[in-house]
């Protein structure tokens, strides 16, 4: 996975994780924006997962919908998510980067 890809893949979690837990607390993006202090589009583009996001806008997100920032970053994980994938590489490849 490139890295490009790898930050995309991240981006839609976080972006799927505080679109949730917002619906889960009954909040508009109007309603997050004014608690947060993040803009209406801001958050509308976090939660698609098409912008990169600060760690201080992620930090100001999770205490306006009174999570643990680790939460953000908790990806449902499927059974043998942990067992390589057969005749995948183990470790790195540092002339790759």
């Amino acid at each position: 996975m490139s890295d490009r890809t790898h930050t995309l893949h991240w981006a839609e979690i976080i972006g799927r994780k505080l679109r949730e837990r917002r619906k889960s607390c009954g909040l508009s993006l109007e309603e997050l924006s004014r608690i947060s202090g993040s803009t209406v589009p801001t958050l509308s583009h976090l939660e698609r997962g098409t912008r990169d996001v600060k760690l201080s806008t992620l930090v100001s997100l999770a205490g306006a919908l009174r999570i643990e920032l680790p939460e953000l970053f908790t990806e449902a994980r499927k059974p043998n998510d942990d067992l390589q994938a057969e005749g995948s590489p183990v470790g790195y490849d540092l002339d790759d980067a």
